[in-house]
């Protein structure tokens, strides 16, 4: 994976495939602390101790169509939030859904970029209207606190049947979530 950005696409296309329902974005640039981190969070299946075992195994996936078995998903963004000064957690429990939290040391050379966040966004809500979204993007510093969020449930409920698929929606989203980057300087991460 080139950035952070990929990272978070692949774990959104985890928990679409876990069948949630929901899911929770949350990144947060902390210039204070020197720490960005990511929180997502779905309400798909879950995964008992075991398979969460396993899924942070490189030898080990789910997706039973891979003629090769391997996941590099949750490994690959594992070690590059460590390899970073950072850390990685990842907690699951069947019938209620995931968490992963991954941090990364903002100013560690091994960091990689967050990429275009933007894109991996507008793409996974686009791409999975089913799914309600909620991204929250926080940035702090020097003394002062941003914040952008983003809601695909209350959205779909403002335009009644209107898909989130519809042109102008599409539109409406990809000015919305950049603005909000924009606000909250993620694009510079």
């Amino acid at each position: 994976m080139q950035d952070i950005s990929l990272h978070l696409l692949d774990i959104i296309e985890n928990s679409v495939r876990a069948d949630a329902r929901k899911i929770k974005i949350r990144v947060i640039n902390d210039q204070a602390i020197n720490k960005l981190r990511l929180i997502i969070e779905d309400d798909g299946r879950g995964m008992d101790e075991e398979t969460l075992r396993m899924a942070q195994d490189p030898f080990y996936t789910s997706k039973e169509q891979r003629e090769i078995k391997v996941g590099l998903g949750i490994p690959l963004f594992k070690q590059n939030a460590e390899l970073s000064e950072g850390s990685f957690s990842i907690k699951s429990e069947p019938g209620f859904g995931t968490v992963i939290t991954a941090d990364f040391a903002l100013d560690n050379i091994d960091r990689m970029p967050l990429g275009n966040l933007k894109d991996t966004l507008l793409g996974s809500i686009v791409g999975h209207p089913e799914v309600d979204f909620s991204v929250k993007l926080i940035s702090r510093q020097k003394g002062r606190e941003q914040s952008f969020h983003f809601d695909a449930a209350a959205i779909k409920e403002e335009l009644g049947g209107i898909p989130l698929t519809y042109p102008d929606v599409i539109e409406y989203i990809d000015h919305s979530l950049l603005e909000g980057i924009q606000n909250t300087n993620m694009e510079d991460v």
